[in-house]
């Protein structure tokens, strides 16, 4: 087995120095990339709680139109004039109003009980 040069060590140490400094070129680029990544899913995430954000907004708003328009009426016809029309309603749809309100029943005897 011959010895080892100097000249051999030089080689082998400029080799691990480049095999070294590739590995962390590497490790740079794929931080970069880690991060570009990481950016892209923040915005996206951002951007999905701010149209989320919006269309709870249109909710409560679709809501409180509802409930204004709902008072409204209530105003405009007083308590006979709702149940008039609510009994209009009934006659019209017997079955279902008959499920609803046992549907109704159930569930105020289970918010009773529980």
């Amino acid at each position: 087995m011959a010895a080892m040069t100097q000249e051999d060590r030089n080689t082998g140490n400029r080799a691990g120095t480049g095999v070294v400094n590739t590995a962390k070129e590497m490790a740079g680029k794929v931080g970069d990339e880690v991060k570009g990544v990481a950016s892209q899913v923040t915005q996206a995430a951002s951007d999905a709680a701010n149209y989320m954000g919006k269309r709870a907004e249109g909710a409560v708003s679709a809501i409180g139109s509802t409930i204004q328009s709902g008072e409204r009426y209530f105003e405009e016809k007083g308590f006979e004039g709702v149940a008039n029309d609510l009994a209009g309603i009934i006659r019209r749809n017997p079955v279902p109003s008959v499920l609803i309100a046992v549907g109704m029943g159930f569930l105020v005897a289970r918010a009773m009980r529980g």
